[in-house]
């Protein structure tokens, strides 16, 4: 750890210029204070695209189990969404709204979590789970031919014994972030209740009868997970970090480094204690985080291969090692299944390169041959630029796919989408995915894709802008 130390100062002090040759002259009190703020920088940025998905989970928990979040539900228990996402959901996150949503927090710290379905439905379904670094563990549901039963989550380091014909998820932090999905006809509120019913017979238990858990007492303010708030820029990250770190606990792959900060209060079981810093360090710590966000915030328009402005990423999911896509993913969004569940294709530019604007319209041309190919179902969501979330617009219309109600073909068996703030006239009305006034961006989603998909042999039509 040491030699890593080492390294990650030396090329701070380089890149800030202090082991530079210079002429003037200069105090000692100056390079003291220099060093401090380059060492604060270099450990501060690392530790904030390494700990930005860390943060996410633990901000996102603790406002799903304030008492006075709109909707919620305690550690340990389902909280089912009465109806598709929408602008004013309370989901703070890139939400579809394809599927009516069933999410859990679980914390393992005192043993397992048991799941029982008693039913499954006919539908496609699907109970994803993932760590608090977002990387997906298992899978319970339709692609991989679940059936009613008991599942046990199981915490790293578990030796205890489950009861017989409980299947065993192992997890590699002790805090799990489940996501239950139910897929619904769009714009059918007789189809949204039986989702909903389906959702409600999916049930959680403690393993340890006796077990007690964190409950957040009605006069906590409630948390404000959103990219807006200051707390992403200010000292008070750290501070959620190092909870981050305390509750959900830390991959063992990332010990080491999530580490690497610990001079700093920063880490698994630090107390970060600003006060204790000195004036240089906390710069460094500023500079660190602004870079840090920026870096991440930019790499969700990098990663993953460009194919017709839409970026194709088989990664999210699974991130190993790659910490910087894990933390850019939750930032842009949050808990992204793997490529065989489904795809998610972003798109924030249009075939000239320029970014998405409702203040021009815009066309997807579906060829016959060149729909999505799938075995469940697809869609393109519309979000706005600046939180990532759905867009309010006149027709109640946050997504459009091949579920969707009155959508027209050509004769020739294509599909073309109207991308636009205003409604268009005639039938292409019945094709219209609304957008803001302001910039946006949008994720074609595929369910279940094709190994063409997979291979990346498929590549969706531009946006092409209207002259």
């Amino acid at each position: 750890m040491k030699l890593i130390r080492a390294g990650i100062l030396s090329m701070a002090l380089a890149l800030t210029g202090t082991f530079a040759p210079t002429s003037a002259p200069l105090h000692a009190q100056d390079t003291f204070d220099d060093r401090q703020e380059a060492e604060a920088f270099a450990l501060g940025y690392q530790a904030y695209v390494i700990g930005a998905v860390y943060a996410r989970s633990q901000i996102l928990m603790e406002r799903d189990i304030n008492p006075n979040a709109p909707l919620n539900a305690p550690l340990n228990r389902f909280n089912i969404y009465p109806d598709l996402a929408n602008p004013s959901s309370a989901i703070d996150f890139t939400p579809n709204n394809d599927t009516i949503y069933g999410l859990a927090w679980l914390d393992l710290r005192q043993g397992p979590v048991l799941m029982t379905i008693p039913k499954v439905p006919d539908r496609y379904w699907v109970v994803q789970a993932t760590d608090w670094a977002l990387n997906s563990l298992d899978y319970v549901g339709s692609r991989v031919g679940s059936k009613a039963g008991t599942y046990a989550y199981v915490p790293p380091g578990w030796q205890g014994t489950l009861p017989e014909g409980v299947k065993r998820i192992e997890t590699t932090t002790t805090g799990v972030f489940l996501q239950a999905r139910v897929v619904v006809t769009p714009e059918t509120k007789s189809d949204i209740g039986k989702a909903v019913a389906i959702l409600k017979t999916l049930s959680l238990k403690p393993l340890n009868a006796d077990a007690r858990y964190l409950e957040i007492p009605a006069t906590t303010p409630l948390p404000d997970p959103k990219l807006n708030n200051p707390l992403w820029l200010n000292l008070d990250f750290f501070t959620l970090l190092n909870r981050a770190w305390d509750f959900g606990g830390v991959r063992e792959q990332d010990r080491e480094v999530a580490s690497l900060a610990k001079s700093l209060g920063i880490g698994p079981g630090q107390t970060f204690n600003p006060a204790s810093l000195s004036v240089a360090q906390k710069r460094g710590l500023l500079r660190a985080e602004r870079a840090a966000f920026m870096r991440l915030r930019f790499y969700a328009r990098e990663f993953g291969a460009k194919r017709n402005g839409w970026r194709l990423s088989t990664g999210i999911g699974r991130y190993g090692d790659n910490r910087l896509l894990a933390s850019t993913v939750s930032l842009s969004g949050y808990g992204g299944n793997i490529a065989e569940e489904a795809m998610y294709l972003p798109v924030f530019a249009d075939s000239k390169s320029e970014p998405l604007s409702g203040k021009n319209r815009y066309t997807i041309h579906f060829a016959a041959d060149q729909l999505p190919p799938v075995d469940y179902f697809w869609s393109v969501t519309m979000y706005e630029a600046q939180n990532n979330q759905l867009v309010v617009n006149p027709i109640g219309r946050y997504a459009i796919g091949d579920r969707t109600l009155g959508l027209k073909r050509d004769r020739d068996g294509s599909i073309t989408l109207v991308v636009q703030h205003n409604r268009p006239s005639g039938g292409a009305a019945s094709n219209w995915l609304p957008s803001p006034e302001g910039n946006f961006w949008m994720i074609l989603r595929m369910y279940g894709p094709k190994q063409t998909v997979l291979d990346g042999q498929y590549t969706p039509p531009p946006v092409l802008k209207a002259e």
